[in-house]
């Protein structure tokens, strides 16, 4: 019941933004976003293929993985538009179609909960555009992150991440050297893959002992 109360409902999106937001302010450092976005996407493939044969009843359709090769790939189309503006109005832009976009995948333009303005109901009566955010009625993820409206936090990660390279912040962070960080940086796939099943194996031996 944990995962249901605020706590873990605080901490669920406490991971969801910050992972979003972190990859979005890193991305000007990597120097092969559409090979990156591509591996991304395999491995969202691989894992949607684990989930649907192990645990069909929990299967994961576009999750986390599928989410960030897909915005590593726009990043890479638009970054050259992007760098052009302002990090400020770039920030300001985006968190206002974030707010905007938060209910696209439930039908429409509006903020929070409250829909402003309804979506043409064609959009999801397709079984097709779900990755887009236009999920049908019959549509069931464990891990969802449809383009819409998250790809406007990744943006606002990319131009959060160009407004601390202008004032000097990553220099100053990359002089302190921190080692155990970024070693985890640079194997940040690696671990994410292995996490759970780690995990999962851990509780498994927990509860046969106990």
């Amino acid at each position: 019941s944990w995962y249901t109360q605020w706590p873990g409902n605080l901490w669920g999106t406490y991971i969801r933004w910050s992972f979003i937001l972190i990859s979005g302010m890193v991305f000007f450092m990597g120097r092969h976003p559409v090979k990156r976005g591509m591996i991304l996407l395999g491995w969202g493939c691989v894992l949607t293929l684990a989930t649907w044969a192990a645990v069909p009843e929990a299967m994961v359709r576009f999750g986390i993985l599928s989410f960030l090769g897909t915005a590593s790939l726009l990043g890479a189309l638009l970054y050259p538009w992007l760098k052009r503006m302002p990090a400020q109005w770039g920030m300001l832009c985006s968190a206002v179609l974030l707010a905007v976009c938060w209910t696209v995948p439930q039908g429409g333009l509006g903020t929070g909960r409250h829909i402003l303005m309804k979506i043409p109901e064609s959009f999801y009566d397709t079984s097709f555009l779900y990755w887009l955010g236009f999920p049908s009625e019959d549509f069931y993820s464990s891990d969802y992150f449809p383009v819409f409206p998250w790809i406007f936090l990744f943006f606002f990660g990319v131009f959060l991440g160009e407004f601390l390279r202008y004032k000097g912040v990553f220099e100053w962070m990359s002089r302190k050297r921190p080692g155990t960080l970024a070693f985890l940086g640079r194997h940040s796939l690696c671990i994410y893959l292995l996490h759970q099943p780690v995990l999962y194996g851990v509780c498994i031996i927990l509860k046969w002992l106990y």
